[in-house]
């Protein structure tokens, strides 16, 4: 019980998540997602087909795809996401806005992802949030 009532008053993920984060279309190339990620301070890109979430780039994905020589100006998106569907058999790794920092760091840990798409009751996407987010949300309470 006193478990249960610590975790409640653990801040809830909209508090600590990144909204609006940067969005690019699947026709895109790596370098617009790196120009992207500068821009906007962020360690992804969602990449958007209309109103459907694809997948998403990180900063370590194109650190790798540097690192070996790939041309990020001709390197597509759509080649290099990391498939992140909402429904279906490969579902993205999401948690809901009204979820506790906590449970973010437990989802983390069993997908070993260190992003996670964040969405709302109706399963419509609006923010995302890092290791470092959701950890700035647990210290708040310790």
């Amino acid at each position: 019980m006193r478990q249960m009532m610590e975790e409640e008053e653990i801040p809830k993920v909209k508090v600590f998540m990144r909204r609006d984060p940067p969005r690019l279309s699947s026709d895109g190339s790596l370098e617009d997602a790196l120009a992207e990620m500068i821009e906007k301070d962020s360690s992804l890109v969602l990449v958007i087909d209309g109103d459907e979430l694809l997948g998403m780039v990180g900063d370590s994905d194109i650190g790798r795809l540097v690192a070996k020589g790939v041309t990020l100006k001709e390197a597509k998106m759509m080649d290099f996401i990391a498939a992140c569907m909402l429904t279906g058999n490969q579902p993205c790794v999401q948690i809901r806005d009204e979820d506790s920092i906590l449970n973010v760091l437990r989802v983390m840990d069993l997908s070993n992802a260190t992003n996670l798409v964040v969405v709302d009751k109706n399963d419509k996407v609006v923010g995302t949030i890092s290791v470092l987010d959701a950890l700035r949300g647990w210290k708040e309470k310790v």
